[in-house]
C-alpha cells in the first residue's frame, strides 16, 4: 500500500521549522533545524513532536557528506559525488539503497534491491508548488529522512528551497 506525503515549496522561510503533510493536508511529520556556523541539523519529528531521525551535515568536508541517525546511530550516510558529467549520489548504511532520476529536480525514485520504495517528484497543488513523496513499502519515516539528507546534500545546509 502506498502513502503519500507533500513538502511545500517554501522560499521565503522565517522559521526553522515546516511541516510535513499527508494524502489528507494533515501534518504527518515536522522539520526542525538547527544552524551552527558550518553545519545545520534538521530533525524529523512525529505529529507528537518526538524525534525520529536526526539528518547531519559533516562538517569540513570536500564531498558534501549527510548522516541520517537514529537514537544517535547513523542508520543511512547520503554523499555527493562528482564527476565529469554530472553529480551522483551514493547511500550506505543499513539499507540497500540506491536514487536513480534527477535529484536536482526533484523528479527521483528510491530502489532497494530493485525495487522502487518510493518516488519523488514535484506536484502542483492549488497554486503551490510541492513535493511530492510516494513511499510504497512502509519505512516512510526513514524515506522522508533520507529524502531531506538528499536534499541537503544537493542544495546546500539551508531547507528553504523545498
Amino acid at each position: 500500500m502506498s502513502q503519500k506525503f507533500y513538502i511545500q515549496k517554501n522560499v521565503f522561510q522565517l522559521t526553522n521549522q515546516f511541516s510535513i503533510k499527508n494524502q489528507l493536508g494533515q501534518d504527518a511529520y515536522f522539520v526542525d533545524s538547527e544552524s551552527f556556523p558550518f553545519s545545520q541539523r534538521h530533525n524529523l519529528l512525529n505529529h507528537e513532536r518526538q524525534q525520529l531521525y536526526s539528518i547531519n551535515r559533516k562538517s569540513f568536508s570536500f564531498l558534501p557528506t549527510i548522516y541520517v541517525k537514529s537514537n544517535n546511530q547513523t542508520v543511512l550516510t547520503v554523499v555527493q559525488e562528482y564527476s565529469c558529467m554530472n553529480q551522483e549520489l551514493t547511500i550506505t548504511g543499513t539499507k540497500n539503497w540506491k536514487v536513480i532520476g534527477d535529484y536536482t529536480a526533484h523528479d527521483f525514485q528510491i530502489i532497494e534491491n530493485g525495487q522502487i520504495i518510493a518516488v519523488i517528484k514535484r506536484a502542483w497543488v492549488s497554486c503551490d508548488e510541492q513535493f511530492e513523496i510516494d513511499v510504497q513499502f512502509g519505512q516512510a519515516e526513514l524515506v522522508i529522512a533520507t529524502v531531506i539528507a538528499i536534499h541537503q546534500a544537493m542544495h546546500g545546509v539551508r531547507l528553504s528551497h523545498f
